[in-house]
């Protein structure tokens, strides 16, 4: 089937792994319930944020009918379009936070809801979820069923938040593991207001001179826009951190985990207080942002630094 498209849904209808992995849940939920709609129970699912439809069009077999739900009017008219010839799925132009379900006088059997950026700050997933979460059924399940969040020390050469993706490539340097500092898991009541601790731990000096090659693998670029016989020194434990690097999983189901793709939930870096430390430290931070409240949102702080 060929869909109608802006140039944005364009783009994320060919990261082919995003829709491959979205794809994935709704088939294994279909295969765990039952099969094919047949009409003799008859399921129901939201697609909250629907954008160009095409997550209901994957789930137009399995589901006796589809809610579908978008705010912004253009890529409405799109879906509309797109998903007219399927009867049993109704398209509205509305937005989810004041949507009347009761007027649906049904609940569902699925929630499907892609309203995913990094860390869920700047995309409305949490407080539409918190809404929807609702008027579904007992038993029913959420696609996503969560989320999976770390942390990693870096060194950045911009001092402002980025994304890494096909499009963008920022300049930095890890200097440490990635540490989990949060999961969520949608079918749960989840508080907007994030706040957390996170400890991270910097590579000794082994790691970064044997093990990992951290000057040689620099480039020319990177050497330079550093000024690294500024900022590094490694023989002499000299090193410094600027921001941190978050990752997000997600969690589809319980057996299909989806990393960053270049259209879901890239992987972002974000900007904090200049520190310097030495191999083999640790930096105790505290993050903080709004989910669904968008990227201006975020608070770092340098709480201490934890010497081995």
């Amino acid at each position: 089937m060929k869909f109608k498209v802006n140039s944005y849904h364009f783009k994320l209808l060919r990261d082919y792994e995003r829709l491959s992995a979205f794809k994935e849940a709704i088939d294994d939920y279909a295969i765990r319930n039952g099969g094919d709609s047949n009409g003799s129970n008859c399921k129901v699912a939201f697609d909250l944020g629907c954008g160009s439809g095409v997550l209901s069009y994957f789930a137009r077999r399995y589901m006796d009918k589809i809610i579908a739900i978008e705010l912004n009017n253009s890529t409405y008219q799109l879906a509309k379009e797109n998903l007219k010839e399927f009867d049993n799925i109704q398209v509205f132009n509305d937005d989810i936070l004041s949507f009347d379900f009761s007027k649906l006088n049904e609940k569902a059997d699925l929630i499907i809801c892609e309203m995913l950026d990094t860390a869920l700050i700047d995309e409305e997933e949490v407080p539409v979820l918190n809404r929807a979460r609702k008027f579904l059924n007992d038993g029913g399940e959420i696609i996503p069923k969560g989320m999976v969040n770390s942390a990693e020390a870096v060194f950045m050469n911009n001092h402002f938040i980025q994304y890494e993706d096909d499009e963008y490539s920022p300049i930095y340097v890890s200097l440490g593991e990635s540490v989990v500092y949060s999961e969520f898991d949608f079918m749960d009541e989840i508080d907007c207001n994030f706040s957390a601790e996170i400890e991270l731990k910097i590579y000794g000096k082994e790691e970064l001179v044997d093990e990992i090659g951290f000057e040689e693998r620099l480039s020319q670029e990177k050497y330079e826009k550093f000024n690294f016989k500024e900022n590094f020194n490694i023989e002499e434990d000299k090193l410094k951190i600027n921001g941190i690097k978050l990752t997000s999983f997600t969690k589809l189901n319980e057996s299909i985990i989806c990393g960053p793709t270049p259209m879901l939930n890239p992987e972002m870096l974000i900007p904090m207080e200049e520190t310097e430390l030495k191999c083999s430290d640790s930096v105790r931070i505290k993050l903080e942002y709004v989910m669904g409240g968008g990227v201006e949102t975020i608070r770092t702080d340098v709480l201490e630094i934890i010497h081995q």
